[in-house]
């Protein structure tokens, strides 16, 4: 028997970690940016990076990390099974302890220690979580996720186009190399994801029954399909700002904006389309284990074109709005996705019985 989730988080209360966030994080950044390019300018820097630059790193870092918290929070004590809202446990203090430890330790490392990182922030969130007096565990080792980044990362990104363009200096195609990263990305979000889907409720253990090649083949569609069209798209929208933006009537900033506007339009055409197909597909491929002739299962029935129209509405009026709608977009998408995604307890016969 189906049992849909329920969302109930508003964007008006999301709003204001939105504004703390977008203050403490934009004006650093872009003065972060600035210390940045003046560090580029020249070929060899006299002083090396300034204390500014310092500063304006840790600050857009503290406001990353303080949203990830409190949206995290507020989300997931927004969702809700069956009449019962899920709880929240979070300890400050030692979300404090793994971020400092954490960067501290990925530093000395030169990035080695990136992955146990990401795993105990992972398992912070996971094990946060309480359903029905019942709290959830993540079982994802952090040695797993560095072999997944080793192979699927830095020798495809990394190793293999130092080599080829470095070394070798082959003339290789660049399309060629494209191809190889396009390959390798695949191969990142599904052993991410598989890897994330790690997750013991009671006696449930939760995972991805998807085989690797055919989980491969399902997003490597997605990703040709939105390189397609992100191409075609583009090339129409070139074909346009020849006309808007030559135009006498426009003023110098309108035309950056409609720039702006036609890049974003361009770049994220397809990805809402992708997001939601992938997220049936892993949906309907997250089960449990079998206890006692039961499995737990999940899936989604929303309607792609209508959730598509949807998503590109909540998109567009956020860009209208320069990000101010960005609550109220996030929490109805989350919302729409959710009331259609649905959890089933069924019966399944054991083999050998």
């Amino acid at each position: 028997m189906k049992s849909y989730l329920n969302f109930t988080l508003k964007g008006s209360k999301l709003l204001p970690f939105w504004i703390a966030f977008f203050l403490f994080f934009i004006i650093p950044f872009y003065l972060l940016i600035q210390e940045l390019y003046e560090l580029t300018a020249t070929e060899v820097s006299a002083g090396g990076p300034s204390n500014r630059f310092f500063l304006y790193l840790l600050i857009v870092l503290a406001a990353c990390f303080t949203f990830v918290f409190y949206s995290s929070r507020l989300v997931m004590q927004s969702l809700e099974y069956k009449g019962l809202k899920f709880i929240c446990d979070f300890h400050t203090n030692k979300y404090i302890g793994i971020i400092i430890s954490g960067i501290l330790l990925s530093i000395v490392t030169v990035g080695i220690y990136l992955p146990w990182f990401i795993r105990n922030l992972h398992q912070f969130f996971i094990h946060g979580v309480l359903y029905n007096s019942h709290k959830f565990a993540f079982r994802g080792k952090g040695g797993k996720l560095f072999l997944i980044m080793t192979l699927a990362i830095f020798i495809p990104f990394v190793v293999v186009g130092f080599i080829v363009f470095t070394i070798l200096k082959s003339n290789i195609e660049l399309w060629i190399y494209q191809v190889m990263v396009i390959s390798s990305l695949v191969s990142i979000i599904y052993l991410t994801f598989k890897w994330m889907v790690d997750i013991r409720y009671r006696g449930y253990l939760i995972r991805l029954d998807t085989g690797f090649f055919q989980a491969m083949w399902k997003i490597a569609i997605e990703l040709v399909l939105a390189v397609i069209l992100v191409f075609i798209f583009s090339w129409l929208t070139t074909v346009s700002t020849v006309f808007l933006l030559n135009a006498d009537f426009f003023p110098e900033t309108g035309k950056i904006v409609i720039e702006l506007v036609l890049a974003v339009l361009t770049l994220g055409f397809y990805f809402p389309m992708a997001f939601i197909r992938l997220f049936r597909y892993f949906a309907e491929h997250t089960k449990s284990n079998i206890i006692d002739g039961k499995r737990v299962s999940m899936g989604y029935d929303g309607d792609q074109l209508t959730d598509f129209l949807f998503m590109w509405g909540q998109i567009l009026l956020t860009l209208i709005t320069f990000g101010i709608y960005y609550p109220w977009a996030f929490c109805r998408i989350a919302q729409r996705l959710l009331t259609q995604t649905f959890v089933s307890v069924d019966l399944v016969q054991e083999v050998g019985k």
